[in-house]
């Protein structure tokens, strides 16, 4: 006889095919949420944590469901960034692309006040990927016919996270929550690789040859959630995400090593190593209230720290002797973040029992300095609008929202920036979810 798929095991099995791409981020590493309706809401949504995203905003809400339920949730973000720089003659823009990412939860009441469930998520993420042409300014050596090398400039940064739940209502007022985020981290980059030899007061010798490196890490945290309803149309949320310690891992290539110059100074230098890297994601706290001043209209705002300040640098630790020695100081992503604060409000009107209609707004400031702005690592700071609106029926609901992140121009000033110039950056993303209650 034919064996049924579980819920759990249909999960598990998709999973993985589900949550493989990644998405530009806004604020720092994070991105700005999950589930449809919390998002079309402005992501301010702690104190009402009222469907399977709550798994992400605040597991204690999760105590307000009454039936099991699976829930698929796919967004793809849809990046136009740019960078310009008059002294090389660069204006640049990011190739045209999209990045989906998305989540898929299960959850299961066990009795009035218990609820468990496991859900898999995509909570942090950033990247870019540059037209090649546009930056062959950046390409400080020239091939024999005297054009520039048009190298890669490209990263992807992100974070799969794995999250089984439980959720307890102490009191008909008072749930609290919690989950176990196992996460798997990876880390791709792409840049050109540079090296300067003086020959004389007045020669220098230029050379840029591509670099690659394709690293993955593995990590556990938490997540901590309180809900206070101290009257019926009144919800209060409180939600601690702990900071995560990863270590990066894997393999760099760096066209460098082959130079004659390198070889001469470094003998026998080979173009590949194992590579390095440690970083933190760290904490993240919100406080948010869910308010209805009549029946029909739902009133949200948060408030959501994050302590960037714990990234002020991920380093290239290299296995190779020789390549630390003369590779590492380059491989150094510098960022001397700061932390950070996002406000958000949001609405939802109940048209009838099945149609909702919803809008938000956010604001979302970048941590890093502007000295320390790269395109390998896009940090803009966005006002952002979002709407949507859901359907439901007895079994199913549906729920469609688009957001528009529209990023301030930052300026980072020649000489002593990272990358000098204006960096820009404008993301549309439509997103859908679907949650079906057996």
């Amino acid at each position: 006889m034919k064996q049924r798929m579980t819920p759990v095991r249909l999960l598990l099995t998709v999973v993985l095919i589900a949550l493989t791409g990644i998405s530009l981020s806004a604020n720092g590493l994070n991105l700005n949420g999950v589930g449809s309706k919390a998002i079309a809401m402005g992501g301010a949504f702690i104190g009402q944590a009222d469907d399977y995203s709550a798994i992400f905003w605040n597991p204690a809400g999760l105590t307000q469901m009454k039936n099991p339920s699976l829930s698929f949730f796919v967004t793809d973000l849809m990046p136009t960034g740019t960078y310009v720089l008059p002294a090389y003659g660069i204006d640049a823009q990011t190739k045209a692309g999209m990045y989906p990412s998305g989540a898929l939860a299960y959850f299961k009441p066990i009795n009035e006040k218990l609820v468990i469930g496991i859900g898999a998520y995509v909570p942090a993420g950033s990247g870019a990927e540059w037209d090649v042409e546009d930056l062959k300014a950046l390409s400080l050596n020239k091939t024999k016919d005297g054009a520039g090398n048009t190298l890669i400039w490209k990263s992807m940064i992100g974070v799969i996270s794995v999250s089984p739940v439980v959720s307890y209502k102490i009191s008909d007022s008072f749930s609290v929550g919690a989950s176990v985020n196992i996460n798997y981290a990876f880390m791709k980059l792409q840049k050109p690789a540079t090296f300067q030899l003086p020959i004389s007061p007045t020669i220098t010798l230029k050379y840029a040859e591509q670099y690659k490196e394709d690293t993955t890490a593995l990590g556990v945290g938490a997540t901590f959630g309180m809900m206070f309803k101290p009257v019926e149309k009144l919800s209060i949320g409180l939600t601690v995400r702990t900071p995560v310690s990863i270590t990066f891992k894997g393999d760099a290539t760096n066209g460098l090593a082959s130079n004659p110059f390198i070889q001469m100074a470094a003998p026998g230098i080979p173009t590949e190593s194992g590579v390095e890297r440690k970083a933190t994601w760290p904490l993240w706290a919100g406080l948010g209230i869910s308010f209805k001043p009549i029946d029909k209209l739902t009133l949200n705002a948060d408030v959501q720290y994050t302590q960037w300040k714990k990234i002020q640098a991920i380093e290239a630790d290299y296995d190779n002797a020789m390549w630390q020695a003369m590779f590492a100081a380059g491989g150094a992503l510098d960022l001397k973040w700061e932390n950070k604060v996002q406000y958000r409000v949001g609405m939802e009107y109940a048209v009838s029992e099945k149609l909702a209609l919803r809008a938000g707004y956010y604001y979302d400031p970048s941590p890093s300095p502007v000295e320390t702005l790269s395109i390998l690592l896009p940090e803009i700071t966005y006002n952002v609008i979002t709407a949507g609106f859901g359907y439901k029926t007895e079994k199913l609901s549906l729920d469609i929202c688009f957001e528009a992140l529209m990023g301030k121009d930052a300026e980072s000033p020649l000489p002593g920036s990272t990358m000098p110039g204006t960096h820009g950056m404008n993301i549309l993303v439509p997103n859908i979810a679907f949650t079906y209650r057996f």
